[in-house]
């Protein structure tokens, strides 16, 4: 399947592929550039060695980099040109079909789940090369800055896409790291070359940079400008903020210091790459030698006592309910009385400014008392762990304020979770984790905190929350009873909301179903010698509507019957009567079928409720044809119209939609031109909007320009406009062939659309993404962001 098509001005074309050529040709000089420099860098190594063992080795690094220095240098300009064609669009005809974008990005090319599934080598080989990568980009990122907007602008952009640009310095690093791992040298050997590399890499690609720009702006190019990175805050609604060329670390509270200016003693805790590795696959756990006293009295500490140095702190609601708490084990199995007493509990809290400061010193308190009783490197990194994933999630702008104090009142009892069972956030099955999963993925379904339904979200929430807070934590069993309370109340109100998402999903199955069959018939129809010289409005109507008449029928029948309903018998009647050229030869024959014909098609079509106006005007451009059999010869109006009309209707992301399955499941059809207005004001509140096929009208402000492959996994929440209103709603089902998309909204309201309306409402602005990533997830990712960042100071 190909991808959209976008727009690049042709005067650029040339120019575009032009420099990608120089600066390909560039990479040999720029290799022995780099080459020159890292050996005079190694040498210097050599000579403040201080033992033999250090020196035999540098020396060696040394003498096989002069030993692959010829290849590498003949080599790197056709790797940087492979590279480059895989990352650019294909220009022809003035035109591009883009790409998937490779989006790499500084720092971030391991994810949270990836982690746990590499050795220590590979984890050092991903900091070696974050650091390279960090280097280059800091000594070329202002040549980069400008070279960008005359990149974007050779591409037909109006605004910066930095990751459009396939000259970035990632991708001559990926280039040089693969030369670099094919002379097959020790990889020690390989991570002191690139240690050497960075800097001169990245001053070769900042001089490059300039003088391409200087090229492009002597062109009469117009550089694109910069724009606002869009991001969604509490509301929901985009908010600006300014792009930034290199990721930053997640800010926490809890975050560890740098270890360029963390204490000696204290960088043995700074939450590194290869720590949290060791904490993940369970390195880091305590030995049996902390178990027993010790581990009683640490435990006793962290629930009973304050550290005697402390000034006595105030009363709190936590240490007044310990005592409760440790009654209410004797009937965790009765989670709903566990509730309802610590609810009434909750209520009787202080409240307002005074409250939430005083549940913030209670946390902060408790954060460092837990710190400060850890045993072991593996509990003190837990813990660090945690407060970074808490800080991450509370500062998520998808999420409402009232939800970010729900995940800041967790912080206590998931921190005394990570004492006694460290790895909860690495297994995605954990009671913890899926509640935390599922408070934050629920709560996108709420657009603002006026939104209806938002105080029946919060309200068994925080009772739940309530009394987590005030049980004492020995494993995951408190949460998984927590978690079974929380999704039974917030699915009480689902049941009508289910059978109906399941009757749509029932019908966009059949519809699926039904289209896969008729593009097998299709083809046949298309293979018949009578299809070679019929018009070519006749041969799309046979392959499409025609084609799903003969899959329905026989996918309802029951008898096993070859052909139920005679209709795929009619294809070659139908075809031969719409050849003048052959009918005027039998016009006897054409006056008997006729009628027949007629009669077949509109009881074939009546089937699948094909539009009235469209059988109609296909019978009159039908009826047509068959006149001509008694005119007189006219070869200019047998000539069979050549057009560029899609052989059916069944494109892979364009299935059809009868009409009882579009109600059924609410189906959305775009119109086919591009010409979409505004649709009228809506005056109804977004809990009465019913998002119909006729009510979805996007708006277009720009031309459509897709650029990638649109990722929209199940679960994911999007808004989209109807009648000017942003309507928040929640990919519930795809089909397996990923042609058909459900959407449910909050409020039961369901949307379905094909791949092609989605992509379409995607690329215009009409549906926003709210949340592709979960938010646990992303909270994760960006503790191992801050673990990459904090190794990059670890000095190699």
């Amino acid at each position: 399947m190909s991808l959209p098509i976008s727009v690049v001005p042709a005067q650029y074309a040339a120019l575009y592929q032009s420099t990608l050529a120089q600066a390909a040709q560039a990479g040999e000089s720029i290799m022995g550039n780099v080459l020159a420099t890292a050996r005079q860098s190694l040498k210097e190594r050599v000579s403040l060695a201080r033992g033999f063992v250090e020196r035999d080795h540098l020396e060696l690094t040394v003498k096989l980099l002069d030993s692959n220095a010829r290849s590498l240098c003949d080599n790197y300009p056709q790797a940087l040109r492979a590279a480059f064609k895989a990352l650019s669009p294909v220009v022809r005809d003035g035109e591009t079909d883009g790409r998937p974008v490779d989006r790499l990005a500084l720092l971030t090319s391991v994810n949270f789940d990836q982690l746990e599934l590499m050795d220590s080598a590979e984890v050092h080989e991903r900091v070696a090369s974050a650091r390279l990568q960090q280097s280059v980009l800091l000594a070329a990122d202002t040549a980069l800055s400008e070279l960008n907007t005359y990149i974007c602008a050779a591409l037909g952009m109006q605004t910066v896409q930095p990751e459009r640009n396939p000259l970035r310095p990632d991708v001559y690093v990926r280039a040089l790291q693969q030369l670099v791992t094919e002379t097959q040298a020790p990889s020690l050997v390989q991570l002191d070359w690139l240690q050497h590399m960075g800097g001169a890499l990245g001053k070769a690609l900042s001089e490059l940079y300039s003088s391409l720009s200087n090229q492009f702006r002597s062109q009469g190019v117009k550089a694109a400008g910069y724009a606002a990175a869009r991001s969604f805050a509490a509301t929901g609604r985009p908010v600006n903020r300014d792009s930034a060329s290199i990721p930053q670390a997640p800010i926490s509270s809890a975050a560890p210091q740098s270890v360029a200016s963390a204490p000696r003693d204290q960088e043995a805790t700074v939450l590194t790459l290869d720590r949290l590795r060791q904490l993940l696959i369970g390195e880091l756990d305590p030995s049996p030698l902390d178990s027993g006293v010790a581990k009683f009295a640490a435990q006793f500490a962290r629930e009973f006592e304050f550290v005697a140095a402390e000034a006595e702190p105030p009363l709190t609601n936590f240490q007044s309910t310990v005592p409760a708490a440790l009654e209410a084990l004797q009937e965790m199995q009765q989670v709903d009385h566990l509730v309802e007493r610590l609810g009434k509990r909750r209520h009787a809290t202080p409240a307002g400014d005074a409250g939430q400061s005083m549940g913030q010193s209670v946390h902060a308190a408790l954060r460092d008392k837990l710190r400060r009783s850890s045993v072991g490197l593996g509990q003190a990194l837990s813990l660090e762990v945690v407060s970074l994933m808490v800080d991450n999630i509370a500062r998520d702008t998808r999420l409402l304020d009232p939800v970010k104090e729900v995940i800041k009142n967790l912080e206590p009892v998931l921190l005394r979770l990570a004492l006694v069972d460290p790895r909860f956030f690495s297994h995605k099955q954990h009671p913890a984790r899926r509640l935390l999963e599922e408070i934050t993925q629920r709560s996108l379904a709420f657009e603002n905190p006026d939104s209806p339904g938002l105080t029946d979200f919060l309200q068994p929430l925080n009772s739940t929350v309530d009394a987590l807070v005030d049980i004492q934590i020995e494993d995951a069993g408190a949460f998984e009873l927590a978690l079974q309370e929380l999704v039974q109340v917030w699915d009480e109100h689902k049941q009508q909301k289910q059978k109906k998402l399941e009757l749509a999903v029932e019908a966009l199955q059949h519809a699926e179903q039904r289209s896969l069959l008729a593009d097998i018939v299709a083809t046949e129809i298309r293979l018949k010698p009578a299809a070679d010289n019929v018009d070519a409005d006749v041969l799309e109507f046979m392959c499409g509507p025609w084609a799903q008449v003969i899959a329905h029928a026989q996918m309802a029948d029951q008898s096993g019957a070859p052909d139920p309903g005679q209709y795929r018998e009619l294809v070659t009647p139908l075809l031969w009567s719409a050849q003048p050229a052959l009918t005027r030869g039998n016009v006897a024959k054409l006056t008997r079928l006729v009628p027949k014909l007629l009669a077949k098609l509109r009881e074939g079509l009546h089937l699948i409720g094909y539009p009235s106006l469209k059988t109609s005007v296909f019978f009159e451009l039908l009826m047509n044809l068959q006149q001509q059999a008694f005119r007189p010869q006219a070869t200019s109006l047998e000539t069979p119209k050549v057009s560029a009309l899609r052989p059916n209707l069944l494109l892979a992301d364009d299935p059809w939609v009868a009409p009882e399955e579009a109600k059924a499941s609410g189906f959305m059809a775009l119109p086919d031109d591009d010409d979409i207005t505004q649709a009228p004001s809506l005056t109804e509140s977004p809990a009465s909007l019913e998002l119909d096929a006729i009510q979805m009208v996007p708006v277009i402000d720009t031309p459509v320009v897709l650029t990638a492959e649109v990722n929209l996994p199940v679960g994911a929440w999007v808004e989209m406009l109807v009648k000017d209103v942003w309507v928040r709603t929640q990919l519930s089902w795809a089909s397996p062939h990923g042609t058909l998309f459900l959407f449910t909204s909050a409020y039961g309201t369901t949307q379905s659309m094909t791949k092609r309306s989605r992509d379409k409402l995607i690329a215009t602005g009409t549906m926003r993404v709210v949340s592709g990533q979960p938010v646990v997830q992303g909270a994760l990712d960006a503790v191992v962001q801050a673990a990459m960042l904090n190794s990059l100071d670890v000095k190699p």
